[in-house]
């Protein structure tokens, strides 16, 4: 058996001793001969700093193999987001708001009852183009269009909606989905807003 086996190949297995432990054991002696390369990199001080049980990258500045932690959007400020945006859209037609982090993920999606079937797609769309352009739904919209809804870069913005739409990435290039920093400049999430005119959309999302 696997215990009988690892009896006769440890010496210094005791009676009573769990195989977890000598295993533990046996592992610490082969890494004490053999470092690996990624422990060799860890500086004893950003050791000394890190939990026992978590490395975290922030305590470890000059750590290639880890990147620095970045402010992040709470469940609870995206809630927040979305119930005020619902809120200014009172004297307007029902809406969908959603909000997503700086990865893209959806953190908080609200609709009103009386709203439209595709608003919830509309608004995640425009909160996309945000997080995968780095503007507002609005700012790439006047980039690639002129005020009556053409020109020379149209082609341009049409593959982008067709790469998206590969990618299962979806763009809205028109008002209503806006950029979310901190004060520093970081972007944290955006918010997408749809079901009312454009510019309302934009007003709630804002």
């Amino acid at each position: 058996s696997r215990m009988l086996a690892l009896v006769l190949t440890c010496p210094g297995l005791r009676a009573g001793v769990p195989v977890a432990s000598a295993e533990a054991t046996a592992r610490a002696a082969w890494l004490a001969k053999n470092p690996s390369p990624w422990e060799a990199r860890v500086t004893p001080q950003a050791a000394q700093a890190a939990s026992p049980s978590v490395f975290h990258a922030t305590q470890a500045p000059g750590n290639p193999w880890l990147a620095p932690g970045r402010p992040m959007l709470t469940l609870e400020a995206a809630d927040e987001m979305s119930s005020v945006a619902l809120r200014e859209a009172t004297a307007f037609n029902p809406i969908s708001v959603c909000v997503l982090d700086a990865g893209g993920r959806v953190l908080v999606l609200k609709t009103m009852p009386a709203s439209s079937g595709l608003t919830a797609d509309f608004a995640h769309a425009k909160a996309s183009v945000c997080i995968g352009m780095h503007c507002s739904s609005r700012e790439l919209r006047d980039k690639y269009q002129n005020d009556e809804g053409i020109g020379p870069k149209m082609p341009q913005l049409l593959a982008m909606g067709t790469a998206g739409a590969a990618a299962n990435k979806a763009l809205a290039p028109f008002p209503g989905g806006v950029l979310c920093r901190d004060a520093a400049g970081v972007l944290v999430g955006a918010i997408g807003v749809s079901g009312a005119a454009s510019d309302e959309d934009e007003h709630c999302a804002i």
